[in-house]
């Protein structure tokens, strides 16, 4: 079917306008960790958010005021799901995956890079990026949550503070 009336496509023209208008106004609401690097959590929402998006649009069962409900359930429970990782480290932990140590002191970490399906060439890659080109003056290559990777250069990883998440206990000297 290529066209219905012209009816249907002002509703459509407008729905978009009023539930785009809505979505960013709530997430401009919600802070700036909605629009954040994603974690798995973030993406679910995005994602979610995405298809309420289309099927207020395109959906004539699905009323602008339901699509506006269903944003702000969504921005709510990313919310709560914030605070409730900023106060409790074990809520935290099994919602976000932990950050992993894939290169310490010029060294690859091959059972981490098989855990986490990275490659050599991905970490080197990283290190390209960072401007460097040598994989032994490199103290650390560190798999964050939201799938970056951080690469900390010169001296060694034990003496990094901000590595103390990722090393295990004994490996700092901090």
């Amino acid at each position: 079917m290529w066209f219905d009336t012209w009816k249907d496509i002002v509703r459509v023209l407008l729905i978009t306008l009023a539930s785009y208008s809505a979505i960013i106004v709530i997430l401009r609401i919600s802070g700036k960790r909605s629009l954040s690097k994603l974690n798995a959590f973030d993406f679910v929402v995005t994602i979610a958010l995405g298809s309420i998006l289309a099927s207020v649009i395109l959906t004539k069962s699905v009323s602008l005021s339901e699509g506006v409900a269903a944003f702000f359930g969504l921005a709510a429970l990313q919310w709560l799901v914030t605070a409730l990782s900023n106060k409790s480290d074990t809520f935290a932990k099994a919602l976000r995956s932990e950050p992993k140590l894939l290169l310490k002191d010029g060294r690859f970490q091959d059972e981490a890079l098989a855990n986490e399906r990275v490659t050599r060439d991905e970490v080197e890659a990283a290190i390209r990026k960072k401007g460097h080109g040598h994989v032994d003056e490199i103290a650390a290559v560190v798999l964050e949550s939201d799938g970056e990777m951080s690469v900390i250069c010169g001296g060694e990883a034990s003496d990094c503070t901000a590595l103390r998440s990722v090393l295990k206990p004994g490996e700092t000297s901090l």
